[in-house]
């Protein structure tokens, strides 16, 4: 740390204190360095349970992938998985064309640490993820037919309320345990796959208070401005 020299004019009380402030900054701007979140992601929004038929999903998406190419996406769930006996699934299905594309995903949480990943325990060569509820679940046939996946389990784990963040690519992904690290070296032409969301997470009864006092200080602030 640089030397603060003491010319008579600061005190030792004024140079401690800018001998803290200036470990503050660094320390400040370290955390910055290894928490940055991915610059370029797609927001999903808040996911939850919208149908009760376990073979339609809550929510689906269509991620083009190609050479190198890692797509992030940010997503919510209000309530947790596991304690309740909710689940919270994710597959991805073929598309189009897209027979063979070799998938792979992965979850990190708010602060950049891998939850999960996987490679082709989804239908044919894609990839799926299963949270909370052991009770097993099966996949429906996706649009080629392929019923090869495994069925839903919860093997990966449970998950809190909260901000989680998901990566996709093809084969080969490399999914690295910090920082929102991952890296490609996929080769091939871009294909396009559907991920699909299947929960019967609901809010905890704290999240829906939350949103309810959020709501009501919405309308007061409408109000306010008549």
């Amino acid at each position: 740390m640089p030397y603060i020299k003491d010319s008579g004019l600061l005190g030792p009380c004024l140079e401690e204190t800018l001998k803290k402030l200036f470990l503050f900054a660094i320390f400040t701007l370290s955390s910055v360095c290894v928490f940055a979140q991915p610059a370029n992601y797609t927001d999903l929004g808040v996911i939850g349970n919208t149908t009760a038929d376990y073979n339609t999903p809550d929510f689906t998406f269509n991620s083009t992938v190609g050479t190198n190419v890692i797509n992030w996406y940010r997503f919510e769930i209000l309530g947790a998985t596991g304690a309740t006996g909710a689940f919270l699934d994710i597959d991805s299905f073929a598309t189009g064309a897209t027979l063979q594309l070799d998938s792979e995903i992965g979850i990190y949480d708010s602060v950049g640490n891998m939850i999960a990943n996987d490679d082709d325990d989804g239908h044919s060569l894609r990839s799926a993820l299963t949270f909370g509820n052991t009770t097993p679940r099966t996949m429906p046939p996706d649009p080629f037919g392929f019923t090869n996946g495994l069925a839903a389990n919860g093997r990966d784990g449970n998950l809190s309320a909260g901000v989680y963040w998901m990566a996709i690519g093809q084969f080969d992904t490399t999914f690295n345990a910090t920082n929102w690290d991952v890296t490609s070296t996929a080769g091939g032409a871009g294909n396009t796959i559907a991920v699909n969301f299947r929960t019967d997470v609901v809010p905890e009864p704290a999240s829906l208070a939350a949103l309810g006092l959020g709501a009501l200080a919405l309308i007061r602030r409408k109000r306010a401005k008549k």
